[in-house]
């Protein structure tokens, strides 16, 4: 197209010349020069036809974001539950047979518990006062009290004298002025308020004991010997301590 433009000019060009000619010739410079600047002016003409074509857009290549891939859902493992132990179950154990008798066996007799040794005639029941740490008194139930009576009046017997008879009221002075001695009273005479009296202390532990050591001090011995009286009564307190027996005896005259 640009080459048929060019040689239409130069037909142009011509013929303009051809009519000039007719008046004058025109210098063979100026032709090359009109052609030169009809060649400058098709190449403007050109140029601008070029800028003001439209050119067709090319069609925008839209990039399709390609989808991004689906994540495979991650399997969540499954905790493993632990199963709770079962507990075992022991097996039975057969228990041993007994052998079982036709006859039940003959049941063993329980110990006959020996009995206690009875106390001497006359002795002071001292077990009564065991671990206790108390003073006791004997009366007319135990054997020490009628074992007194017995003494004195065979003492007085191998002296040619009657025998005494007991008498509950001076048994009872009797017994009242032990109870003196053991509260912390004068061991004497002082409170004595029958005809006569003697007295004992110490672990004299029976009534054989106690007649004994009166009979062995004269003074004593002369009270149960007298002969104006013809009653009597016995006291005697006992205690059984971790120091030891001990004993306060009494024996009233009327």
């Amino acid at each position: 197209m640009k080459k048929s433009l060019v040689s239409a000019i130069l037909i142009a060009a011509l013929l303009t010349a051809c009519a000039q000619s007719q008046v004058h010739f025109a210098d063979p410079v100026d032709v090359e020069k009109a052609l030169a600047e009809s060649e400058a002016l098709a190449a403007e003409v050109a140029a601008e036809k070029i800028e003001t074509t439209t050119a067709e857009p090319k069609p925008t290549q839209v990039q399709t974001e390609e989808p991004e891939p689906t994540p495979e859902p991650t399997s969540v493992p499954t905790p493993a539950v632990e199963r709770e132990a079962e507990p075992t179950v022991e097996p039975e154990q057969n228990p041993a047979t007994v052998p079982q008798s036709d006859s039940a066996p003959d049941p063993t007799p329980a110990p006959t518990p020996e009995p206690a040794p009875a106390p001497a005639y006359g002795a002071v029941p001292f077990e009564l006062a065991a671990g206790t740490d108390k003073w006791w008194k004997i009366d007319a139930t135990d054997s020490a009290y009628w074992a007194m009576q017995e003494q004195i009046n065979a003492v007085r017997a191998a002296g040619g004298l009657p025998a005494l008879a007991m008498d509950d009221g001076l048994s009872a002075i009797a017994s009242t002025r032990c109870e003196s001695f053991v509260a912390g009273g004068p061991f004497d005479h002082s409170g004595m308020t029958t005809t006569s009296e003697i007295l004992a202390a110490g672990p004299l532990g029976s009534a054989s004991a106690a007649c004994a050591a009166w009979v062995a001090s004269d003074v004593h011995y002369a009270n149960i010997m007298r002969t104006d009286i013809s009653s009597m009564g016995v006291g005697c307190w006992f205690c059984d301590t971790d120091q030891g027996q001990y004993t306060y005896w009494t024996v009233t005259f009327q």
